[in-house]
Formats: structure tokens, C-alpha cells, sequence
């Protein structure tokens, strides 16, 4: 049944291409001229190409360089996402290094314990006598 269709589809075409040519003929006038010019102009291309060119070696060409293309892209978008990941980390150590400056400032055990020297360095200074500075030049 198949095969039918495609041989009334092929008459169809066949007779309607006939029917053109014919009304194209008698008016003196091409129905859609620029269009198909365009179009011959392609299929002559297309023709010079599958002529002269050799397509193993065109085809290889162009597939080493689609290869070489998908390797730069994916070692590009490799790079971006290692320099994503580096900023992250990067805040993620400056947070900690800053945390670490916060836990590491003085307790208020250790003020009071500076205090306590202090006040005991005052009452020392205040029960010795005050002695001469013997590195101060008289005037000599």
C-alpha cells in the first residue's frame, strides 16, 4: 500500500510539473522567477561541490575542528567553574580567618589578670623611693 502511495505522489508531481511548463509556456512569464534562480544557482554550487571536492578529507577536516572547538569550550567552562569554586573557598577562608582574629582577642579574664599587675606595679612604685637616673648628663 505504501508503495502506491509514493507512485501517485510521484504522478501527481510528474503531471503538475507538466501543467506548469506548459501555462509557463503559453503566458511567456516564469511563475516565481528570482526564487528560482536562487535556487539554481545553489544546485549548480552544490554540484561543483560533489564534483571537485573530496569529501573524506572535507568531512575530517571539519570534525577534527568541531573536536577541537568542543575541547577549548569545555576547558573554558572547566576554568569558570574552578574560578567560581576559588572565590568560594576564598570567602569561606576569609571568614574563618576572620573568626579566628575575634575568638583570639583578650578574655576578660586576661584584662582583669593586666589589671591586677598593674595596680601591683603601683603600690611597688609607691612603698620604693625614687632613685637618681645615673644615664642623664649633668652638663659635663
Amino acid at each position: 500500500m505504501a508503495r502506491l502511495i509514493f507512485i501517485c505522489i510521484t504522478f501527481a508531481l510528474l503531471a503538475g510539473f507538466f501543467v506548469l511548463v506548459h501555462y509557463e509556456a503559453r503566458r511567456g512569464v516564469r511563475l516565481g522567477a528570482s526564487y528560482r534562480a536562487r535556487l539554481d544557482e545553489h544546485v549548480e554550487r552544490i554540484e561543483f561541490i560533489l564534483a571537485h571536492i573530496d569529501l573524506a578529507t572535507f568531512l575530517r577536516d571539519e570534525a577534527r575542528h568541531f573536536v577541537s572547538r568542543i575541547g577549548h569550550d569545555s576547558v573554558h567552562i572547566l576554568l569558570l567553574v574552578v574560578r567560581a569554586v576559588e572565590r568560594l573557598l576564598t570567602r569561606v577562608i576569609r571568614h574563618q580567618h576572620a573568626k579566628r582574629i575575634i575568638d583570639a582577642e583578650p578574655v576578660e579574664s586576661t584584662r582583669e589578670f593586666v589589671k591586677t599587675l598593674s595596680d601591683f606595679k603601683e603600690q611597688l612604685d609607691a612603698t620604693r623611693p625614687k632613685m637618681p637616673d645615673i644615664h642623664k648628663s649633668d652638663g659635663f
